[in-house]
């Protein structure tokens, strides 16, 4: 505010300029976290396109892995038991890639639902 016997005049227009900062800064952080959200949206667009072709990928090693995957590893070594199989041919490997990805679907649904359902949590 104003310094000892400043006249009313001069105290009122401090107290105008720091409301007036005040504000400017207040308007600065909202642009700043705007262009965030903005970019976000370009984020979540890149997201949601990449989304669907990840489900049809872990769809189709699910059905390899519950069909042909260890009909293929059999087949490799009954012909070359000394052969090397790559990570696939390990029933753990794709399983474990299977249920992370089920596990990280889960953490997003989470997230999604907690985002749609906040507004039903507010009280009047």
């Amino acid at each position: 505010m104003g310094s000892a016997g400043a006249s009313p005049l001069r105290v009122l227009t401090d107290a105008h300029d720091t409301a007036a900062h005040h504000a400017r800064l207040s308007l600065d952080d909202a642009q700043a976290l705007l262009e965030e959200v903005q970019a976000d949206l370009t984020r979540l667009d890149e997201f949601l396109a990449w989304l669907e072709p990840s489900r049809d990928r872990v769809h189709r090693l699910e059905r390899y892995y519950a069909a042909q995957g260890m009909t293929d590893v059999e087949t490799v070594l009954s012909e070359d038991p000394e052969a090397v199989t790559p990570p696939v041919g390990n029933e753990d490997a794709a399983w474990e890639a299977i249920s992370g990805r089920g596990e990280r679907m889960m953490r997003l649904l989470r997230l999604v639902t907690a985002e749609q359902t906040a507004p039903l949590d507010m009280t009047d």
